[in-house]
């Protein structure tokens, strides 16, 4: 097996590494990916990391690579602005999105009487490791968005601005963790807890309306790129990708079918909007059914994106199990696992 450097991780494109030329030498001294002219999302993050300024010249489009701020900004910071130190820096904070919410969702099923192992569950999912493993904000996001589950449980006053503010924090990481604090609040708004609802709202979006602003006032752009706009139509993203290839074919299997399976089977033994139920159907909603073309390019895409729709299906097998769901449960949780069938043999011979 060949030696890789850790900054390979981000997948540096040749394209916007010489696009930004000089004007960052942190930034300039880094190698492109060989055979990979545009490399992919992980190297925005990175450069940000290196130079948070300067890294604009580098971006393809500026305001939507710095709406997702906290991830290469804490590596910065973790790393003290090291330049060798970054690219570690974002591997690190990955593994440990990652283990946070593997621990968060553990703790909850333990809480809810039933075994911490399924919470491993979340830790094993293929889409989670890709987010690790190309230096993407979703491991991190999605880490601190399941403590902010976990901290909701049977939140008093005091535990639920905990809960807002991890889920703000998670916003300004990745702002699809923003449904989970939606669905939470409209749990709290139907069983007449306004003013509950409104504050978590208040806390959970200030951050990224504030990050908005911020952009809008620097980069005279909010970020609303091709990539974060819904389609009209249900799985148009999808359709529009035909003729569908290989790597379409595994979308469908390992992302659409567990998707709609998962709402399909909760709701069967749930049959009421709990709070686990909302967010699993606005996560698939969203993530799954209305999610845009440039998305479901293939698996690397739209199974990290996915992310949350399987923390909101762990958060449902309590009453699953308690309604002998097993079966059904089971095979959602398998299909969501069989890209490691493909994903584990590209990760041992990267090139």
């Amino acid at each position: 097996m060949h030696y890789h450097p850790v900054e390979s991780l981000a997948h540096v494109g040749r394209q916007f590494l010489h696009q930004g030329g000089e004007r960052s030498k942190a930034i300039s001294r880094l190698e492109p990916t060989p055979e990979n002219d545009v490399g992919y999302d992980g190297q925005f993050f990175l450069y940000i990391a290196l130079d948070p300024i300067r890294a604009r010249a580098y971006s393809d489009e500026p305001a939507y690579r710095y709406g997702r701020p906290v991830y290469p900004l804490a590596a910065r910071a973790l790393s003290l602005a090291r330049p060798g130190a970054v690219p570690w820096a974002l591997l690190l904070l990955g593994i440990v999105g990652a283990a946070a919410g593997t621990f968060a969702g553990s703790a909850w099923l333990q809480r809810e009487s039933l075994s911490p192992w399924y919470g491993a569950l979340f830790g094993a999912y293929p889409g989670l490791f890709l987010a690790v493993s190309w230096d993407l904000s979703e491991s991190l996001a999605y880490g601190l968005a399941a403590l902010a589950v976990l901290a909701f449980g049977r939140a008093g006053e005091r535990r639920l601005t905990t809960v807002g503010v991890l889920f703000g924090v998670a916003a300004v990481t990745r702002e699809t963790t923003l449904l989970f604090p939606l669905a939470f609040a409209g749990w709290l708004a139907f069983h007449a807890r306004r003013r509950d609802a409104a504050r978590l709202l208040a806390l959970s979006f200030a951050p990224y309306v504030a990050l908005k602003i911020g952009l809008a006032l620097w980069l005279h752009s909010i970020g609303a790129a091709r990539a974060t706009r819904l389609e009209p139509l249900p799985f148009l993203g999808l359709i529009r990708q035909w003729p569908w290839a290989d790597p379409h074919v595994q979308e469908i299997l390992s992302v659409v079918l567990p998707g709609l399976l998962a709402v399909a089977v909760a709701w069967r033994a749930i049959g009421e909007l709990t709070p686990a139920m909302l967010a699993l159907i606005a996560n698939v909603l969203f993530l799954v059914v209305l999610l845009p073309e440039p998305s479901y390019v293939g698996y690397l895409a739209s199974g990290r994106i996915a992310i949350g729709v399987v923390l909101a299906f762990l958060l449902c097998l309590p009453e699953l199990f308690q309604r002998g769901r097993y079966t059904e449960a089971w095979i959602v949780l398998t299909l969501w696992l069989l890209p490691w069938y493909t994903v584990l043999p590209d990760a041992l011979h990267r090139s």
